[in-house]
């Protein structure tokens, strides 16, 4: 072995060394930073959602200050809307809660009256066993649907700051990509302009392709559940078509999530019986029929990722960011698989990652 075969293996233990040591710094810092960065990579994100609008408007040879006004116009009045008829609904919700913190009490002791007669025939004594004393939920200091339904609207405030510097990051990723892209391109070679400029074009078609049929799918789906609710006199229709519509974004466990309050509301109105039972039939069925039979047509696997990826990249995620990151994990793994394809399409670690 010659003295450039030693150097090249040095090197590449040298590069996977530095790669081992840096990852776990990288997760510490965004779990740090999870304010900016959260906000920060959504506003990328959703910046490739409008920028076939922003082409639109500069092929129209508008100026600039006035293709920026329409941007931001637009930005507003769809960030505005959804925040009127969130907090609309959360409002809404808030008020009816003492009602159904009653009506959980109530079925919370039908649940221990059945516990016990259960346990007495079993011969089984489960309030003995230290953390299994469901009647510990009874008492003053316990778990509310009040003191939830609080910390709930905590973290709709927290969403709600972070969604504003979502749009302040929006507005400059939107108004400054084009002089941006400029000055990359005077800086690099030609070859590198190209492999630069394909690169994004690949991120920026399949984040589109995705985020466009995700959002049509998830919102047919929505919609078809707040119908369904509706008809069997459910409460807070908007706000479980809101979760419907959001956690429909996390892939596999998602659907699950989403339709566990509406049925929890559903079991509260009006107990174990006929609307119940319809209720997690057609949920059911809803969500089979548009994710088991429309989105595979619609989407096929546009993104090239195989699932167990997926899967790894949604604990990973969820670990950094939690909710967050699992519903932004696929559109982040595939801007990273396209990136490794750019700079080496024989990597490993992109063969692993693809699923073609």
């Amino acid at each position: 072995m010659n003295f450039e075969q030693k150097a090249l293996i040095e090197l590449r233990w040298i590069r996977i060394l530095l790669i081992t040591i840096s990852l776990p710094v990288l997760v510490i810092i965004l779990k740090s930073l999870e304010t900016i960065f959260i906000p920060l990579t959504f506003a990328i994100l959703i910046s490739f959602i409008f920028a076939p609008m922003r082409s639109w408007l500069e092929k129209h040879k508008l100026p600039f200050w006035l293709n920026f006004l329409l941007m931001l116009f637009i930005i507003l009045i769809i960030f505005g809307s959804l925040a009127l008829v969130i907090f609309a609904a959360g409002n809404s919700f808030v008020q009816q809660l003492p009602k159904y913190q009653e009506k959980f009490v109530q079925q919370l002791q039908y649940v221990l009256a059945l516990n016990e007669q259960i346990a007495a025939k079993m011969d089984i004594a489960l309030t003995g066993i230290p953390g299994l004393d469901p009647a510990a939920f009874l008492t003053g200091g316990s778990f509310s649907v009040t003191g939830f339904a609080s910390r709930t609207m905590g973290a709709l405030m927290n969403a709600g700051s972070r969604a504003f510097l979502t749009l302040v990051f929006l507005l400059f990723l939107v108004g400054g990509s084009g002089k941006m892209g400029r000055r990359v391109h005077r800086v690099l070679s030609e070859a590198d302009n190209k492999r630069t400029s394909d690169t994004l074009l690949s991120i920026k078609t399949q984040i589109q392709r995705y985020f466009i049929n995700k959002t049509l799918i998830s919102l047919c789906a929505a919609t078809v559940a707040m119908l369904l609710l509706w008809i069997l006199g459910v409460d807070f229709v908007i706000i479980a078509g809101i979760f419907y519509f959001t956690l429909s974004f996390i892939p596999n466990i998602g659907s699950i999530l989403s339709t566990l309050f509406p049925i929890s509301i559903c079991l509260l109105q009006f107990g174990f019986g006929f609307r119940l039972v319809a209720l997690i039939l057609l949920m059911i069925g809803n969500e089979m029929f548009f994710g088991n039979f429309v989105e595979p047509k619609l989407m096929g696997n546009k993104l090239n990722l195989s699932p167990i990826v997926v899967l790894i990249s949604l604990i990973f995620w969820a670990y950094v960011w939690g909710i967050v990151g699992m519903m932004i994990a696929v559109p982040i793994t595939s801007c990273i698989n396209i990136i490794l394809k750019r700079i080496n399409d024989k990597s490993v670690i992109s063969a692993i990652i693809s699923d073609v």
